[in-house]
């Protein structure tokens, strides 16, 4: 296949459709495909191993900007008092070359392939398909964060921010051995924390970024947190009644 057209295929109607290759998408995580180019692996492997490329060459980021308040550790940091950058930056700043050219808005074909093999393919926006980045940093990078991995356990990338609060909730509720009062105390511990630390993130990709991309990706994450604060039991009923099965035709009816 063309490099041109890694993993895509121009369909008569002038639409893109996305054709997986075997061996293309060999590992879990999140693929993105851009233009004149093979998918981007958003992949635990990928990510730790253009980090190490990307500290390891001291022409990427500045030693002034390394020396800013904003990249050292958060305040609340276990390691605040350690010498070395905020872990939390680790899955972000390697992609900065790729990918900050695209602006917040920009379509991007995206691909999301589960810890069981399954795959999800959605057109999107750039900055809800780095979501994936973001959360990777916050619940699997951060120092402090990490400890909330279990809260997105079956969250997809892809999803609408009110299903992604919806699904932390019913988690949260459920670590909470279905305790709402347990459960509300978590979140606001959880959104504490978590706020503070998406925060900090935009602050850090602020220095860096030429596009917006990035910093809303950090954003859009901490007002899915924010998301919490509403009425959840309003939330939840409102998604069930979007998915509530359309009345049967009278003729099919039992009588």
């Amino acid at each position: 296949m063309d490099s041109k057209n890694w993993g895509k295929r121009i369909m008569g109607n002038g639409q893109t459709a996305i054709t997986l290759q075997p061996g293309d998408y060999e590992q879990e995580g999140l693929y993105i495909v851009l233009e004149d180019s093979k998918p981007l692996a958003l992949t635990r492997d990928n990510i730790e191993q253009t980090a190490k490329k990307f500290w390891d060459d001291p022409g990427k980021i500045s030693s002034k900007a390394k020396m800013a308040a904003e990249f050292q550790r958060c305040d609340f940091c276990p390691l605040k008092k350690t010498d070395g950058l905020c872990d939390a930056i680790r899955p972000t700043f390697p992609f900065l070359d790729a990918l900050d050219k695209y602006r917040s808005h920009d379509q991007v074909e995206a691909i999301y392939k589960d810890d069981r093999g399954g795959f999800c393919i959605n057109r999107t926006t750039m900055q809800k398909a780095l979501r994936f980045l973001s959360v990777l940093s916050l619940v699997y990078y951060c120092q402090v964060t990490r400890k909330y991995w279990k809260h997105f356990w079956g969250i997809m990338p892809f999803m609408e921010a009110q299903e992604v609060a919806s699904r932390l909730y019913l988690n949260i509720l459920y670590l909470s051995n279905g305790s709402k009062r347990i459960a509300e105390k978590s979140i606001s511990k959880f959104k504490e924390e978590i706020t503070i630390t998406s925060r900090n993130q935009v602050k850090r990709m602020n220095l860096v970024c030429d596009n917006d991309a990035f910093m809303n990706a950090f954003v859009n994450t901490q007002i899915i947190t924010d998301i919490l604060s509403f009425d959840i039991g309003k939330l939840l009923d409102e998604g069930f009644d979007m998915r509530r099965p359309a009345d049967l035709p009278s003729s099919l009816k039992l009588t």
